[in-house]
C-alpha cells in the first residue's frame, strides 16, 4: 500500500491511550476504522468523534481474550468492510508488583489480553490477508520485553512472547505480501498504570514501586508521539520501531552487559529510600 485512503484499519484497545491516538491518526490519513475495545462508552465516543470530523469508523464491543468473540468480530468486520488491510494490536493490561504474589488467575488474565488477544486477531484476520496477498500487522510491545525490570514480571513475559511471535510471523508471511511490525514505545502517558492491578509484599518493594512511578512522571511520551510513527512503519514495512532513547538504552545495556544490568537492578531495589 502507498497511502491509507480507503484502507481498512482494525485497532484493538482503541478506547484510550495509544490505541485511541492510532485510530485518530489513521483516520486523518483517510483510513476507514474498525474500532474494538471492552470499554463501550469511550469507544462509542471515539467513533462519533471520527465520524463528526468526516471520517469513517465503526465501534465493536470486544474482549480480545475471548476467542469466540474475536472470531465473530472478524467475521463482522470482513462482512461490513469487505477486507482488513491493517491490524493494530494495542489492547493491553498491567500488573505491578512481585511475581510471587501474582495469582494464576491474574497471570492468565494478563496473558489473555496482552498475548492471546493479539494471537486471536492474527488468527482470524491473517487468512484473508494471505488470500489477498496484502496486509500489515502491528503489535504494540514494551521496553519491559527487552530487559528484566523488577516487579513487572508477568507483564514483561506477555510482551516478550508477543515480540517473538511477531518476529517469527514476519518471516513466515513475507512471501504472502503481509508485513509485521513491532512497536516498542517506552513510557507513555496512558490510563494503563492507573487501571493496573497492584500486587506488592514488603514495604521496601512498595517503596521501590512508588520510586519508579515518580521517576517516570514527567518523562512520558504523548500517545500521539507513538501513533504518528505507526503509519510510516506500515508503509515502509519496518520490522521494529523503538521510539524513545530510554528504550534503546535499556535494550542495548542488557544485551551488552546482562550480568551488570541484573546486579544494578537488584541494587536499585535495595537502595530505594
Amino acid at each position: 500500500m502507498r497511502s491509507f485512503q480507503d484502507v481498512v484499519v482494525v485497532v484493538s484497545g482503541a478506547a484510550s491511550g495509544i490505541g485511541r491516538a492510532t485510530a485518530l491518526t489513521f483516520s486523518r490519513l483517510g483510513a476507514k476504522l474498525a474500532l474494538a475495545d471492552i470499554q463501550e462508552g469511550p469507544l462509542a465516543g471515539l467513533a462519533r468523534e471520527i465520524s463528526s470530523n468526516g471520517g469513517s469508523a465503526r465501534a465493536f464491543d470486544l474482549d480480545v481474550s475471548d476467542r469466540e468473540q474475536v472470531g465473530s468480530f472478524a467475521e463482522a468486520v470482513l462482512c461490513e468492510f469487505g477486507k482488513a488491510d491493517v491490524i493494530v494490536n494495542s489492547a493491553g493490561v498491567l500488573i505491578l508488583g512481585e511475581t510471587r504474589l501474582v495469582s494464576l488467575e491474574d497471570f492468565r488474565w494478563l496473558m489473555g489480553v496482552n498475548f492471546w488477544g493479539a494471537v486471536h486477531l492474527v488468527h482470524f484476520f491473517l487468512p484473508s490477508m494471505i488470500e489477498r496477498r496484502r496486509g500489515h500487522i502491528v503489535n504494540i510491545s514494551s521496553p519491559n520485553a527487552l530487559a528484566p525490570v523488577p516487579f513487572v514480571g508477568p507483564y514483561a513475559a506477555s510482551k516478550a512472547a508477543l515480540d517473538m511471535f511477531s518476529d517469527t510471523l514476519r518471516i513466515e508471511v513475507a512471501d504472502f505480501g503481509v508485513g509485521v511490525t513491532t512497536v516498542c514505545p517506552g513510557f507513555t502517558r496512558t490510563e494503563m498504570r492507573a487501571m493496573a492491578k497492584y500486587r506488592a509484599g514488603t514495604e521496601a518493594r512498595e517503596d521501590y514501586l512508588r520510586h519508579v512511578r515518580e521517576h517516570v512522571k514527567g518523562r512520558e511520551l504523548d500517545p500521539f508521539e507513538v501513533a504518528r510513527r505507526i503509519p510510516s512503519a506500515v508503509l515502509k514495512n519496518r520490522a521494529h520501531v523503538r521510539i524513545s532513547a530510554e528504550t534503546r538504552l535499556l535494550s542495548w545495556s542488557y544485551r551488552l552487559v546482562p550480568g551488570l544490568f541484573r546486579r544494578a537492578a537488584r541494587y536499585a531495589v535495595k537502595r530505594t529510600p
